[in-house]
Formats: structure tokens, sequence, C-alpha cells
């Protein structure tokens, strides 16, 4: 048979058990608004009964039960949930890097507007069609330089934005291997610390969370494969290789290349740890080149253009639309030179030889790369816009008399064997201007690379269509962009909202479980007055009967 003083302890477990339950539901509550909390709750089981089953043990009703205890404190989290999450974290991640650039490139194109480079082209080639019908009207040529004047700035801002954009992507990209860096060093300290508690038989609950927190950005910039540890500890892999194994975490380093554009590499010797290296864990020291398949981080360099201009499957968004820009630069100015070296200026003068030419062009067109960087009026054309080769190449007759005999400028007639006078007439038709204003509907060809001394440029359409084509492909582009993050970031938080549904902390559930833990508490307590109150009867007042 049980001992009396048993029931006093089966009341003192069940106040112990249920305080320990309202210091669990306070501690709910103090953390609602704490990002990355996990709800958590305690685990109520009953202790061993008595008595133990043997063959000494006396004949009794039954086992009796010794009251209750809290055999753990858990955190109510699914971790399949979480699986998902992490998955489509690492893809809303990269769309959301993609858009941000596509967002900019469209600011710097500012198209379709007047200000952008077609309308500006437009307002170029309206000022020559202009000029073609007025070759003699000065005014006129002041237009046709100052338009070109402000395609010349158009292409050179527009170089300029899109080379700052792209040093902007790349301080970004240290900046997030940054992030990666301190995110597997705080980690890795966190695995060294729920290690431990682990072992003496503990629930590090919050410190997992806050590791939890921490995998969850993680995830956002590159793609991670988490490996739980029985042990408490997880393992993160990045493209195959350990960035963190256990209380230990390796490092992304930066190379960098001759435009000053990071590569993004496995760190083999850290200044932290000197002498060690990671190249047991598959990576090539060699090239120790971090494999990406997703993330922000994936997004920042295919938007910025590999270190080597490329990116797998194609060009990078910014260094592609840089090289567009200087093949249509390029394209521009050889065809209108070209043209422009064949006509004649207002004094009646060319130069084709020493290339009379309506922009600055190079000997040796081949040798260029930055055009939309380097285009600029010729100095010819700058100082003097007379020097404008409006005119195709005159016709010229005989200054002659009313009776058909050779005369000079005043009227006098020439001597025998002298040099007749030669007028022009048709130097003032403005032919060539006209010819230049109708390089905006002129398709290119290979056949033209050969007259442009070689230099390669635009072929298969127009000079619009070519910019039609790649301002189109911008906006196609950051219309997906904008789609996948509205689509990842919906689908993110619909997950955010199941996962919540189980971790996340729910006022009127805590305040429930509070009333309900108290009442149990009062109980208890009163349980343990009733145990009092009986053992009060049988030492003070059994006995008395018959005094």
């Amino acid at each position: 048979m049980r001992s009396t003083f048993a029931s006093l302890e089966i009341g003192r477990r069940s106040i112990m058990a249920h305080q320990s339950a309202l210091n669990v539901t306070g501690h709910n509550v103090a953390n609602v608004n704490t990002p990355g909390y996990t709800r958590q709750d305690a685990v109520m089981v009953t202790t061993p009964p008595y008595c133990t089953p043997s063959l000494n043990s006396g004949i009794q009703v039954g086992q009796f039960g010794t009251g209750v205890q809290v055999s753990d404190i858990r955190r109510l989290r699914d971790d399949f949930i979480d699986l998902q999450i992490r998955d489509e974290n690492r893809t809303t991640g990269y769309w959301q890097s993609m858009e941000m650039a596509l967002d900019k490139i469209e600011v710097v194109l500012n198209e379709p507007t007047k200000e952008g480079l077609r309308g500006v082209l437009d307002s170029f080639w309206s000022s020559w069609q202009a000029l073609s019908e007025s070759p003699e009207n000065e005014s006129v040529r002041a237009v046709v330089l100052q338009r070109g004047h402000a395609v010349v700035d158009t292409f050179n801002h527009m170089y300029a934005q899109l080379a700052d954009l792209r040093q902007d992507l790349n301080a970004q990209v240290k900046a997030r291997v940054d992030e990666v860096n301190s995110m597997a060093q705080q980690i890795a300290d966190l695995n060294q610390q729920i290690q431990a508690i682990t072992i003496s038989g503990q629930r590090p609950n919050d410190l997992t969370d806050s590791r939890d927190l921490l995998l969850d950005q993680l995830s956002e910039i590159v793609d991670t494969h988490i490996v739980p540890e029985v042990d408490g500890m997880v393992t993160v892999m990045v493209g195959g290789t350990p960035l963190i194994q256990g209380i230990n975490h390796s490092r992304m380093g930066l190379n960098t290349d001759a435009q000053g554009l990071y590569k993004v590499v496995w760190d083999l010797h850290p200044e932290e740890h000197p002498g060690t290296s990671i190249t047991g864990n598959g990576v090539d020291a060699a090239d120790p080149e971090v494999v990406l398949q997703s993330g922000a981080l994936l997004g920042l360099l295919d938007a910025r253009g590999q270190a080597d201009n490329s990116t797998p499957g194609g060009r990078g968004l910014v260094p592609g639309l840089i090289e567009d820009l200087n093949l249509m630069a390029k394209t521009l100015v050889l065809s209108t030179n070209y043209v422009h070296r064949q006509g004649y200026s207002l004094n009646n003068t060319t130069d084709d030889a020493d290339g009379f030419n309506f922009f600055v062009q190079p000997d040796d067109v081949t040798e260029v790369i930055e055009w939309a960087k380097l285009i600029e009026i010729s100095k010819d054309i700058a100082d003097n816009p007379q020097n404008i080769a409006a005119a195709k190449e005159p016709t010229y007759k005989v200054l002659v008399d009313d009776d058909g005999n050779p005369v000079d400028e005043e009227g006098n007639l020439i001597e025998e064997g002298g040099e007749p006078v030669l007028v022009p007439t048709n130097f003032g038709d403005g032919a060539n201007a006209l010819k230049i204003a109708q390089i905006k509907h002129y398709l290119f060809t290979a056949v033209d690379q050969d007259e442009y001394q070689g230099g390669s440029i635009i072929t298969g359409g127009t000079i619009d269509d070519f910019w039609r084509s790649q301002v189109s492909t911008v906006g196609v582009l950051a219309q997906e962009a904008r789609r996948m993050v509205e689509n990842q970031e919906t689908l993110v938080s619909q997950l955010e909202l199941k996962r919540q549904a189980t971790a996340g902390v729910s006022l009127d559930e805590e305040m429930m479980n509070m009333i309900r833990f108290q009442h149990a508490y009062n109980a208890a307590a009163r349980y343990i007055t009733t145990i009092d109150e009986t053992i009060e009867v049988i030492v003070n007042r059994m006995g008395l009967v018959g005094r």
C-alpha cells in the first residue's frame, strides 16, 4: 500500500509541471513578434506508476499513478514546409536580382520617349531630311550639328550609365559574398552550441530558431542543400561543396579580372585559418569557382555578366546591352561617314582620301570596341557646319555669253587657249543629305561590312529595327522577371502561412492555454491542501475518542 505522503508528491509534481507549462506559454507570448521564433509546447507524461510488478509484490487492486511530469519542451515545426520554403527562396532571390537590374536598365534606356535613343535618332534623321531640302541654309545646318551632338551625348550617357550599373552590380556581388561568409560563421557557431546542449539531453529550441532563420536567409542568396545530423548540427552544401560542416565552415572568396569584375570562388586558404584547404571536399584547386544554380548571387552575376563576359547559355544582361549599344554606334558612325565622304560641302569641298567624316573615325575600325563611349563629331564639322556634305558630286557647265562665247565671271571673253570658267549646275540639290537621312531605312547586310573597311556592323535589319529589337527584349525580360517575382512571392507567402499555422504564436490560443494551466495549477494546490487536512486528521485527531 502506498504511503499517505505519496499523495503530496503527486500534488507537487502537478504544480511543477503546470508551472513549467505556464512558463512555456509566457515565453510564447513574449516572443509573439520575434522573427523566426517557433511556438513551443510543454509535453506532459505520467510518471512511472506504483508499484512495479514483481514476484514479491503484494496483491493490490492495480497500479497507482504517481503524478505527471514535463518530459520535453518541443518546437512545433514542420521540416517539410521549411524545405519547400528554402527551395522557393532561392528562385525568388534569383528573380528579384534580375528584376532589380532590369528595372534600372529600363530607366537607362528611357524608351519609348523623345529623350530615348530612338527619339534622338529620329530627330537626327529628320534634320538631314530638312537639310536635303535647304542645303544652303546655315540655320538648318546648325540644327544638323546640334542633333548630331545630341546623338553623341545620348550614346555617351547611356554607355556611362550602363557601365556604372555593371560596377554597382559588381559591388553587390561582393556584398552578397560577405553576407554568405558571415552567415556561415554564425551557423557554424550555433552548430557548436546546439551540439553541446543536445548531447546533455536538452533541447536548444531558441538556438535552433536562430539557426533556421539564418538558413532561410542564406537560401535566398545561394542554392543550399541542408543535411541534418544526429547531434543536432546541420551540414550545408552549396553546389555540391560543403559550406558548413558541423562546427567548421568554408569561405567564399573573390578573384578579380582585368576589368575589376569579381569571380566567386572557394577561398582555399582563408586568412582566419592559415594553411587550411577544402580541396578534399571536391574543389579543384586550379579552378575553385563556386558552382551556383540559383539564388540572388547568381542573379547578380547573370545580370552583371560573368568575369569572362559570358554567362552559361548567353550573355549577361548589362554587358550584352553594352555590346549592342557599341555595335549600333559603330554602324551609325561607319554608315554616316561612308555616305558623307561621297558628298560636297557648302564650300564645294570634299576629302575622301583623308576621311572627311561627320563622326570621328579611327584608321583601323577593328581596333575600337567602346564605340558608344568614344563617338563624337569630327572637328571639321563641329568647328564649321558649312563642311557638312549635303550635296552629291556637282555637275558643271562652261560660262558663256549670249553668243555662246566662253567668258569669265566678269563677262570678258576668254582668250583662245585659256581655261573656261566652270559653274556648278546642281550644287545645291541636297542629294547627299537625303541619302544620309535614308540610312534610317537602310537594310544592312554582311556585304556592307566590306564597304566599311571590314568593320563588324548590324546585319539583317535597319538601325531602328535593331534597337527596337533590343528594347523589346529588355521589356519582355523585365515583364517576365516581374511575373516570376510576383508568382514566387505569392507561393512563398502561402507556404509561410502554412508554417505559421503550425509554428506561429496565436495569442488567443496561448490565452486559452494560460487559463487551462492556471486552473490545473490551482487544482493541484487545492489537492495538496486537501491531503494536508487529511494528514492533520490522522495526526491530531485519531485516538482521542473516549478521553
